[in-house]
């Protein structure tokens, strides 16, 4: 045998043997150490389902407004009013959520007629009143024909619609119009609150007043009012759409926007809506513990209104007058720091169908004092013959600073040298008494709209028939039939009609347009859902504010 090759393979042999012995060492090692530590069982990794977010209970919202009158659809014609409704009920049409689009709400599709004067709408069959009873068909037209018939102020907007409506079965409703309107302006009309379902089972013909309202199909229902204090909305648990993430709204009444400030920035309220100063929103707006949302500067319109059949606004040489006096600008810079509002010169919004500045064509963009001497010595006053005025405002609800702005048009239509005002206040229940029993003759206004179609900017200011709730007494036959004409018109043809609505009403000048501006909320950090668009109805059933 080779010497070398039997060494190599003992060399081999004893090596292997090494081997194996070092692992069976390391084996027991690790077996040792295990052994030695605490026992952990390993099992696979599983992702653990996302947490549910919490959200608080009651959302509380603060506002100096209040409800005018009642939480009836057929009466109420108030923007609190209108928006609690607008959170209990809803109708066949509904503006989508930050859009100017119109989308089926209670209707589920519709069919017009050749004619454009005979609609059939089917409706859904899921929907169901507070009480859980089905709404139907025949529900439907019972209250829009409870609402006409007891034709309280905003029964004018399906009242100048509708001709007849009829039941064919329980889904399916046809209704008649007085006119061939145009599809989008007959679904803005069945959108508004006076055309919402009421429960015919419990609803009666008459007025319900507070603190009661109606049974409606909404995500929310009336749970307890107490006038000037505060209204408590519930969700509504036979509602057949989304439930609200937050289960109660409770809306606080302050008297004041010092009060109303103080409690959003203390955190005793989630949001304060309507109204706070200029100032105040200048200031929160640098709060880093509060968040301001703003909304479109479009509504709402603010104007002086005359009564023309009392004297001296029964002469059209005064109204115009006071027209070339008014300093818009003034009112902006001052009380508004020039950057929450705009000079405004037609009572339709800039932004809207067929705007037109008439007011600015005809009367300037600034005070023209002589034209106003000249108009005035034609109506018989003068430097030692004076026009003595009153002009009346409410303080606090439509702005806080309505005292500053009656100030400024006071010092305007003064800066003349021939008229002199006394300016009066009064509380929003006596100011609306003393208009409607026509006991003021000049006074300040505001307007959200209807519904958002130009329509609705002309016509309920200046159609004889449509502006009895106003006590302007405006009547002129050529106005009335071109707001008429101009609903049945192609958009081109429309828009030259709206044009001449407004050259004739500036010249006219029962009322005089001033300004515009938007909507704000000042909001804690953890709210959400807050929109503000142009439809200007504040959606309660979008709020929600995660908790911890």
């Amino acid at each position: 045998m080779n010497i070398k090759k039997a060494i190599s393979r003992t060399m081999t042999i004893t090596i292997s043997v090494l081997i194996l012995i070092a692992i069976i060492i390391s084996a027991v090692y690790i077996w040792w150490q295990s052994a030695q530590a605490p026992s952990t069982l390993t099992t696979p990794s599983i992702t653990s389902p996302p947490t549910k977010p919490k959200y608080k209970e009651t959302i509380i919202i603060g506002t100096t407004d209040s409800i005018q009158t009642t939480l009836d659809p057929a009466e109420a014609y108030d923007y609190l009013g209108v928006n609690i409704i607008q959170n209990m009920g809803e109708g066949l049409f509904a503006y989508e959520p930050g859009t100017a689009k119109l989308v089926n709400k209670l209707a589920v599709s519709y069919t017009i007629s050749p004619d454009r004067k005979v609609w059939d709408i089917k409706i859904r069959s899921d929907a169901k009143f507070q009480d859980c009873s089905p709404m139907t068909a025949y529900d439907v037209v019972w209250s829009w024909n409870r609402t006409i018939t007891l034709n309280q102020d905003p029964a004018f907007l399906i009242g100048d619609l509708i001709d007849r409506a009829e039941a064919l079965d329980n889904y399916t409703i046809r209704v008649y119009l007085k006119q061939p309107f145009e599809e989008t302006y007959v679904k803005a009309l069945l959108s508004t609150w006076v055309a919402f379902p009421v429960n015919p089972r419990t609803s009666p013909m008459e007025v319900v007043k507070p603190p009661k309202t109606l049974d409606m199909i909404g995500p929310y229902k009336l749970e307890d009012w107490k006038p000037g204090e505060y209204v408590l909305l519930t969700t509504n648990p036979c509602y057949y759409g989304d439930k609200p993430k937050t289960s109660k709204i409770l809306i606080k009444f302050y008297k004041d926007p010092q009060s109303l400030r103080l409690a959003v920035e203390k955190g005793e309220i989630d949001i304060a809506f309507r109204t706070l100063s200029p100032t105040d929103l200048k200031d929160l707006v640098n709060n880093p513990k509060l968040q301001v949302v703003a909304g479109p500067g479009i509504a709402p319109i603010r104007y002086l209104v005359f009564n023309v059949n009392k004297e001296p606004f029964n002469n059209k040489l005064v109204r115009q007058a006071i027209a070339y006096l008014i300093d818009r600008n003034a009112i902006i810079n001052t009380v508004f720091l020039g950057k929450f509002a705009q000079p405004l010169y037609s009572m339709v919004p800039i932004g809207f169908l067929g705007h037109k500045d008439s007011f600015k064509e005809i009367y300037g963009d600034k005070p023209n004092i002589e034209k106003a001497k000249e108009l005035l010595r034609k109506a018989g006053y003068n430097e030692t013959h004076k026009l003595r005025l009153e002009l009346w405002f409410t303080p606090v609800r439509y702005t806080p600073a309505e005292p500053d702005i009656a100030a400024i048009i006071k010092q305007s239509l003064e800066a003349s040298g021939i008229i002199e005002v006394d300016l009066k206040s009064a509380d929003w229940a006596t100011y609306r008494t003393l208009f409607r029993e026509e006991k003021i003759s000049m006074w300040l206004l505001g307007w959200f709209p209807d519904f958002l179609d130009s329509d609705n900017y002309v016509r309920p200011f200046y159609h004889s028939k449509a502006n009895t709730w106003l006590h302007v007494n405006y009547k002129n036959p050529v106005v009335d039939e071109l707001i008429d004409k101009q609903i049945l018109q192609p958009t081109e043809e429309r828009i030259k009609t709206l044009y001449q609505i407004q050259d004739i009403v500036a010249d006219d000048a029962p009322i005089i347009p001033l300004w515009q501006e938007g909507q704000y909320a000042v909001a804690q950090l953890n709210v959400k859902g807050i929109i503000l668009d142009i439809s200007q109805i504040f959606r309660y059933y979008l709020l929600y504010a995660e908790v911890s």
